[in-house]
């Protein structure tokens, strides 16, 4: 058996067959076929690797059952024509969205995924054979059966999660399969994740903040603040709530409206939280960590529960543990914080766009393609992310990558500096000082602002030199 195998439903059977072609022409051992009951123990045993693309078709009972056992045994990664059509309990697992549609963008996604695949089934490959393997394998993607009804993909969600709750009771491959058939199983589920909590939800709307609210704001700080002295938390953490436990967490660190600043209780609740395998408990112990290393939470543990949270789709943790692993010279890590980046990057979060796009251009294990990193840039620009305005504004300030446009290079400037930040309040001063007198006005305005933010080390010291040469001082209160 292969040691690469592309799982996917009848309808997509030749594309799976393309896709597997695909890496057979660069080095890898993959097939792709329909397995029988008896094969799928032996396939999962030998199979290095588990593709499952996933395309909104209704997967067959085989595929749900062999994707979860890959799961459970880390050797599945996910293909995805579009990222919502994946299930979610195996989102979880790395998951690519190959989009055919756009050529350069394919590139990107093609390489990711090679990448994701070798860390599971490394081979030798064969670089020259790229250009052919990314035509075959856009080719069979592009070649795809009418798109299922909305239902169809709510009922695989539901399917899924039911496969993942019969192996969880211990079923083997083939008893799965009967219960399947049988409708031995009826389960329903308010998480997205594959571990469910201890105690049951409430409705999403019973807490102060919503959950894709908290997911989406990357500041802790400010999303403390949508709490306040509300028993339902303090409740429901008591009675053993994961998601009340991850707030109550955050209360206390932040000292919210209600929460004693306390790093101890703060460690309490995150630890009850993850426990549990909630996303939010896993990523706020990482942020306590670093916050307070007092609280009791160790380094290791942190890191551990970082990794944890982002391999659950933590948005935050995503990106924070992909920075990390991006510090790491290993190609294997800087592979997996570009599929991490990417993920954020698809789901429209501009840290990510930003990120993604950085790692685009500089990351050893990536393209280093500033024409595949432009679209990122600017799309993290459209969201006033203040560092892709910045790095934006000094490309077409400097004429790389893009052609020179000093007057969109101010432009952007000003976006980043409206948000107070020093560097491009610098270097938007920098450009104004020379010009006419309003011009200079709002330059001194800006050197004046930096002068008086004493944190910033390199900035303030060269602010001040600039106001000397412009023959102006700053008062800061």
């Amino acid at each position: 058996m292969a040691d690469v195998f592309i799982a996917a439903p009848a309808t997509d059977e030749a594309r799976a067959r393309g896709l597997a072609e695909a890496l057979v022409a660069l080095g890898f051992d993959a097939a792709a076929s329909t397995p029988g009951e008896t094969e799928i123990g032996p396939l999962i045993e030998t199979a290095k690797c588990v593709v499952a693309l996933w395309t909104g078709a209704e997967p067959p009972t085989w595929m749900a059952v062999l994707a979860t056992m890959a799961l459970q045994q880390n050797k599945l990664v996910c293909a995805a024509t579009r990222a919502e059509v994946i299930p979610a309990p195996f989102r979880a697992a790395p998951a690519i969205d190959l989009a055919p549609r756009d050529r350069t963008a394919f590139k990107v996604k093609f390489t990711a995924l090679l990448a994701a695949i070798d860390k599971l089934a490394p081979t030798e490959g064969k670089a020259e054979a790229l250009p052919d393997a990314l035509i075959k394998a856009r080719a069979a993607l592009l070649a795809r059966p009418p798109s299922p009804p909305r239902r169809v993909l709510q009922s695989v969600a539901v399917f899924t999660a039911g496969v993942a709750m019969l192996f969880a009771l211990g079923y083997g491959a083939g008893r799965v399969m009967q219960a399947v058939r049988s409708g031995e199983f009826l389960v329903t589920t308010t998480q997205a994740e594959a571990a469910p909590t201890s105690a049951p939800l409430e409705a999403p709307q019973a807490l102060p903040i919503s959950w894709s609210e908290l997911e989406q704001q990357h500041n802790w700080r400010v999303a403390a603040q949508k709490l306040s002295d509300d028993d339902r938390i303090k409740r429901r953490a008591a009675s053993g709530d994961a998601r009340a436990q991850a707030l109550a967490c955050l209360g206390h660190l932040a000292g919210a409206e209600g929460f004693l600043p306390s790093p101890t209780a703060a460690r309490e609740y995150c630890d009850q939280s993850a426990e549990q395998n909630e996303a939010a408990g896993l990523y706020l112990s990482w942020v306590l960590q670093r916050s307070a290393p007092h609280a009791g939470i160790d380094a290791i543990t942190a890191r551990e529960r970082l990794a944890q949270a982002a391999r659950l789709g933590w948005l935050p943790a995503q990106l924070d543990y992909a920075e990390l692993l991006s510090e790491r010279r290993a190609m294997d890590s800087q592979a997996e914080a570009g599929r991490y980046f990417l993920a954020a990057a698809e789901r429209g979060d501009a840290r990510g766009q930003f990120l993604y796009a950085r790692w685009l251009r500089d990351s050893p294990a990536g393209p280093r393609d500033a024409a595949a990193a432009l679209p990122y840039l600017e799309r993290a620009a459209e969201g006033d992310q203040v560092d892709a305005l910045h790095l934006l504004a000094t490309l077409f300030r400097d004429g790389r990558d893009v052609a020179r446009d000093p007057a969109r290079a101010r432009a952007l400037y000003e976006r980043a500096a409206r948000q107070n930040y020093p560097p491009s309040m610098f270097n938007l001063a920098d450009l104004l000082r020379s010009g006419s007198p309003p011009e200079r006005a709002r330059a001194v305005q800006l050197y004046q602002a930096l002068v008086c933010l004493r944190d910033e080390q390199q900035i303030q010291p060269m602010a001040e030199r600039r106001l000397r040469a412009l023959r102006e001082s700053a008062v800061c209160r």
